[in-house]
């Protein structure tokens, strides 16, 4: 045993065989005593022995080294987890998808928090889009928003107003932001419609288009070849789809709604747009009061139309009309309504001149909210720039019918497998460099409504388009001042 030199037990004489030794060690701010035993050789009393033999016992010397192993993570722990904690930021998300599209929202969430361990989303849902509204301008007035939040574009123009947003813009430009032909590949006017005074504020999410839907077995029973694309085919259309059983008419040829949405399609498809060059409403314009004595005409001169304040769908599959519009999240209620009782299909929105090819945008945007930290607000903006990326926003396509939002989207594997299963869906994206988007003006919501009013009014007989729309812009002028 010659090279270990141990320092000699000074109190030999109380020795007999074995002696418990025990002391006290600390680990990571906790005491723990240990005991260890030691037999010491006889030769200690017999000759003075200045070297232990150092025969401890198996089984405590393992609960040594395990309390070791122990302090060790524990150590490692307490350094380590308060940063990992710091590390990770957690963010709110409000937004008003229920049903499939929630389930999809949960889904897309749940991908980038496994994906980005620095982040977590709370994705909450604040019901419908009315609802969403009134919460939002209760956290703002609580001081209380989430980190980010869907929004329309009139409600971010308010939001704006007060400084209650960051412009994407400021990320865009900024370490993790879009290169050039990123921003190039998210479709313009969905781009456009984002823009504020020349600020880009908003990034485009749940946006969807407009397409005329038809019944495509009446319509070859009818001897029409290929659905009507402009207007005068459109009405064409409806009078041979049209049916009457005596003097009832049992199933109609086409269906309106009196809103402004309905109105937009043939405004739009007309030339028409809703602010003049000096930012007034502009819809008593030639285009505009053409637009509705031609959906006044199909009610009442052709009488080839009807019109519901509610959705189509549940009259499209139940045969009562052969013709309407909807978004296209609308196609999947639509296929629902129809449960294979017909053929049927969809294709973008008939036009009074090719020149005035169009569709309305609907949906909204994703913005990011002031009052966040600058931590928060890059981690926000870190799960934007995902959810718009290619392959994100073609899974949210799918999942919901909605367009996506890049251009690069429509050439990815999943999306063309999509297409082939659905060739409706295909329809429109058509139409996506024709669209159409609501000026992103704080009073657009009431302007909205003054514009519906002004529809309702002329499918009563109680005003002529002129007159109607004449009136409309008066108030909404007035909303401007």
């Amino acid at each position: 045993m010659r090279g270990l030199d141990y320092p000699p037990y000074r109190d030999s004489s109380k020795i007999a065989g074995t002696q418990r030794q025990t002391t006290t060690m600390r680990f990571a701010g906790r005491s723990e005593r240990v005991s260890v035993e030691y037999e010491w050789c006889d030769a200690i009393q017999k000759g003075g022995c200045s070297r232990l033999l150092c025969a401890g016992r198996e089984s405590d010397l393992k609960r040594f080294a395990a309390i070791l192993l122990i302090a060790a993570f524990i150590v490692t722990t307490l350094a380590i987890g308060p940063t990992l904690a710091q590390q990770k930021t957690t963010i709110t998300f409000w937004h008003a998808m229920g049903a499939q599209l929630g389930k999809t929202i949960d889904m897309l969430v749940e991908q980038f928090n496994n994906e980005n361990p620095d982040v977590f989303v709370k994705a909450e849902y604040q019901g419908n889009y009315g609802a969403l509204s009134q919460k939002l301008v209760g956290s703002l007035v609580a001081r209380k928003p989430p980190t980010v939040a869907q929004v329309y574009g009139n409600w971010a123009a308010e939001y704006i107003t007060s400084k209650e947003l960051v412009p994407v813009e400021k990320f865009i430009k900024g370490p993790n932001g879009l290169s050039t032909l990123e921003i190039d590949d998210i479709w313009e006017g969905l781009r456009a419609g984002c823009v504020f005074d020349g600020v880009w504020y908003t990034m485009p999410f749940n946006k969807s288009v407009y397409v005329l839907v038809y019944n495509e077995t009446a319509l070859k029973e009818a001897g029409i070849a290929k659905p009507p694309a402009t207007w005068q085919e459109l009405l064409t259309a409806a009078r041979a789809l049209t049916v009457k059983e005596g003097d009832k008419i049992v199933r109609y040829g086409f269906g309106l709604r009196p809103n402004v949405d309905y109105f937009a399609c043939f405004f739009f498809t007309a030339g028409g747009t809703w602010l003049d060059a000096g930012g007034k409403v502009n819809v008593n314009s030639p285009e505009g009061t053409k637009a509705l004595q031609y959906m006044a005409d199909l009610l009442s001169k052709y009488k080839v139309s009807y019109y519901v304040p509610g959705y189509l769908d549940a009259d499209f599959g139940a045969g009562k009309v052969a013709m309407y519009l909807t978004t296209s999240p609308g196609l999947s209620y639509t296929d629902q309504s129809v449960a294979g009782k017909f053929e049927w299909s969809a294709s973008p929105l008939p036009y009074m001149e090719p020149k005035f090819k169009a569709t309305p945008v609907a949906g909204t945007d994703l913005a990011i909210f002031a009052k966040a930290t600058e931590k928060e607000q890059q981690a926000a903006w870190k799960f934007v720039k995902w959810l718009v990326e290619p392959r994100q926003t073609a899974k949210w396509a799918i999942g919901t019918s909605y367009i996506p939002v890049r251009k690069s989207a429509m050439h990815l594997e999943i999306m063309k497998q999509w297409f082939a299963q659905h060739p409706r869906e295909e329809q429109s994206l058509q139409q996506l460099r024709y669209i159409k988007y609501d000026p992103n003006i704080s009073a657009w919501t009431n302007i909205r409504g003054d514009i519906s009013e002004a529809v309702e009014k002329v499918f009563l007989g109680k005003a002529t388009a002129k007159e109607a729309l004449d009136a409309a812009v008066v108030k909404a002028n007035a909303r401007l001042k």
